[in-house]
């Protein structure tokens, strides 16, 4: 496990020390960001955390980051939560109205740091915005979402830009987005999964797992390449009259390109997540 030093600002600076310091806290007077956001940080705090704003803040250091945080303001929003914002995702509603997606990332703070190890994953806030006369209005979120593609302590590289690129209809009354990941075991074999988002103007937002995506045994054979196996599959989402639309995936295996698979997931309003059926 990777053990990374964090300094909070509460009432006094506290410095711990003894552990290889890779991120660093600092006052928040002195926080900038190269990343453009759409939504001030401000207003995102005054509407999803606003018993923050009475609390003395903390921040990590852009230049003390690794290449993926480096760019996304943060503030802590809990006593053991640091929270990076990722930049706004806008898109249209059903109706074909101006929506924004916020994207809070959340990492646990334990005793002062923040801890990071390859099986580590974060937790996600999901905040929806409406623009009325120059102003963002908070009008649905789901907070504390664990069905994220994350490891080694942040969500995949390719999470962000997935949601962006494939936001569309997922039901009658509700636009979605998906994004695919890939995990290595220890072994290293390959798994793939399918993650959907779902963005209602008004109901219940959802982060969830749709299915598998493939996978790959090539690294785990790698002495013995004749022994492998690989799977690659497409997405696509079936437009139908129903609340949820259902998700088709379709499945080829490497050396049986011409035999095409297929299985639908619907989703289930009971269990709230996707059930797989196989296609005939």
């Amino acid at each position: 496990m990777k053990t990374i030093k964090l300094s909070v600002v509460l009432t006094a600076i506290l410095l711990l020390s003894g552990l290889n310091p890779s991120y660093a806290l600092s006052p928040i007077q002195k926080q900038s960001s190269a990343t453009s956001i759409l939504i001030n940080k401000n207003t995102i705090l005054e509407t999803a955390y606003p018993y923050t704003l009475s609390n003395a803040m903390a921040y990590v250091e852009p230049q003390e980051l690794d290449d993926y945080f480096k760019k996304l303001p943060s503030e802590q929003l809990d006593t053991n939560v640091l929270g990076f914002i990722h930049p706004t995702i806008q898109f249209k509603n059903i109706q074909g109205e101006e929506r924004y997606l916020v994207i809070v990332e959340k990492v646990g703070i334990s005793d002062g740091y923040i801890q990071g190890c390859r099986a580590c994953s974060s937790t996600a806030d999901f905040l929806l915005y409406k623009k009325k006369n120059d102003q963002f209005i908070l009008i649905n979120s789901a907070k504390d979402q664990t069905q994220i593609p994350s490891a080694n302590g942040h969500f995949s590289f390719n999470f962000q830009s997935d949601l962006q690129n494939n936001i569309q209809p997922f039901g009658i009354d509700k636009m979605g987005s998906y994004s695919k990941a890939s995990f290595t075991g220890a072994g290293g074999q390959e798994v793939s999964m399918w993650f959907a988002l779902l963005l209602p103007d008004v109901g219940k937002i959802q982060a969830l797992e749709i299915g598998s995506a493939g996978g790959s045994t090539a690294g785990f054979y790698a002495g013995r390449p004749q022994r492998a196996s690989s799977t690659s599959s497409k997405l696509k989402v079936v437009v139908n009259n129903s609340k949820y639309y259902p998700i088709e995936v379709t499945y080829t295996d490497k050396g049986k390109e011409n035999k095409p698979y297929k299985s639908i997931f619907n989703y289930n309003t009971q269990k709230a997540e996707y059930v797989e059926k196989t296609a005939k």
